[in-house]
């Protein structure tokens, strides 16, 4: 009965996600359902809320899904207007292609030995990069990062692109007072710490899929490989012959 009441909130998750994405325009190839599902099922609610807590995303979800009943039972017209009335429902794409475009990049130094920056300081600022512009909470420490990077709050691609060109031009400075911004906001720092034990105490290497929108596991792979792999063997290893 209690293993039942705990995956209440992954099952609205699963059976929202196919209107969250097609709502917001993912291609196909792009965070699978397939492997979104598999994810849930590993994370559970409890993990799941665990995550939300510190930005405060978990008040009065459980009361709230108590509520509602059963998932089975709304109409693809009640999940395609509840995705569409969210207001950054037009920014998901974008800010997902923007990412994997970035992590890429970095990738490419990293695999190459060229990367300078701290792994775990890059991956906390893509953990907040990739979620923050999605939610009310996030406004300010996207406008502080923006004010860094030379950008606007308003244009989250561009953020990243230029968090990117940080990280591969070997900004140090820049990169130093970014990660300063992130860890003296309690709120964000506290959540991205959990975010990142979450990757590392991941028990497989997911498919490109989203946790919690838009986030994707081809960024949590990335996220996974570059802190694990990172802290282990230092960045000037060559990952030419590795996977």
């Amino acid at each position: 009965m209690e293993q039942m009441k705990e995956q209440k909130v992954g099952r609205w998750l699963k059976k929202g996600y196919p209107h969250f994405k097609e709502e917001c325009g993912l291609p196909e190839h792009v965070l699978p359902q397939h492997s979104f599902v598999r994810v849930i099922d590993e994370l559970g609610d409890e993990s799941m809320l665990k995550l939300s807590q510190p930005l405060r995303l978990a008040e009065n979800i459980q009361a709230s899904i108590d509520n509602k009943g059963d998932p089975e039972t709304v109409a693809t017209k009640e999940w395609q207007t509840a995705v569409m009335l969210w207001p950054a429902c037009p920014g998901v794409r974008p800010v997902v292609e923007a990412f994997l475009d970035a992590t890429a990049r970095i990738m490419r130094q990293f695999h190459g030995g060229q990367l300078k920056m701290s792994m775990e300081i890059v991956c906390r600022a893509l953990g907040v990069l990739g979620f923050a512009p999605f939610l009310h909470t996030g406004r300010e420490i996207m406008e502080d990062i923006a004010t860094i990077l030379g950008g606007t709050a308003d244009d989250p691609p561009d953020m990243i692109r230029r968090y990117a060109d940080t990280v591969t031009s070997g900004n140090a400075e820049t990169e130093s007072y970014i990660d300063d911004c992130i860890t003296k906001n309690s709120r964000w720092a506290a959540w991205v710490k959990l975010l990142l034990q979450e990757v590392r105490d991941f028990p497989y290497t997911p498919k490109p899929v989203g946790i919690t929108p838009p986030l994707s596991a081809e960024v949590i792979r990335v996220l996974a490989r570059m802190l694990n792999e990172g802290a282990d063997n230092g960045p000037g290893r060559n990952y030419s012959q590795s996977a």
